[in-house]
C-alpha cells in the first residue's frame, strides 16, 4: 500500500476472534507494531470482550505494549439496530489510548482509513520505525563563533 507518497508493506493477521487461534497468539503479537480490535456495534457482548483481548495484546507485548499503535473498529455502522454507542466507543478507545474509527465492510465504509491510519502512525513513531531497521535521520550541524574583527586600520 502507498502512505502519504511512501510505499509499504504490511502484514496482517486476522484471527477473528476465534478461539482455535489462542495457542498460536504469541507468534501474532511478536514484533507487531499496531494492533486492530474490532467489535460489532449490533452486539453488546462484542464491546464487551474488548477488554479482554486488549488484555491479551499488553501480556504479549510487554516488551513495547506502551509503543504499539493500538486502533479500535467500530464495525456494521450501516445497520440501524445499534446496540453500542459511537460515545461508548470513544470513551473505550481515549481510557486505553487507542485511536478511533467507525466502519462499515459490507458498505466499504472507512476500512481503508483503518489501515492508513494505522500504517501513518507507525510511521509517524520513532521507536517503532527504529524497530523496522529505520535510522532516524541525524545531521551534524557545527557552529563555531564568529571572530571579532579588530579595530585596527586595514590600510
Amino acid at each position: 500500500m502507498e502512505v502519504k507518497g511512501r510505499k509499504v508493506r504490511a502484514t496482517i493477521w486476522d484471527t477473528a476472534g476465534q478461539e482455535r487461534f489462542r495457542t498460536l497468539t504469541s507468534s501474532y503479537y511478536r514484533g507487531a507494531h499496531g494492533i486492530i480490535l474490532v467489535y460489532d456495534v449490533t452486539c453488546q457482548s462484542s464491546f464487551e470482550n474488548l477488554q479482554t483481548w486488549l488484555s491479551e495484546c499488553e501480556n504479549y507485548c510487554t516488551d513495547q505494549a506502551e509503543d504499539i499503535i493500538k486502533l479500535l473498529v467500530a464495525n456494521k455502522v450501516d445497520l440501524p439496530n445499534r446496540a453500542v454507542s459511537t460515545q461508548d466507543g470513544q470513551n473505550f478507545a481515549k481510557q486505553h489510548g487507542m485511536l478511533y474509527i467507525e466502519t462499515s465492510a459490507k458498505e466499504n465504509i472507512g476500512v481503508n482509513q483503518v489501515f492508513e491510519e494505522l500504517v501513518t502512525k507507525v510511521l509517524e513513531s520513532p521507536v517503532l520505525m527504529e524497530s523496522l531497521g529505520f535510522k532516524p535521520s541525524a545531521a551534524t550541524i557545527t557552529l563555531t563563533e564568529k571572530e571579532e574583527a579588530s579595530q585596527g586600520c586595514y590600510c
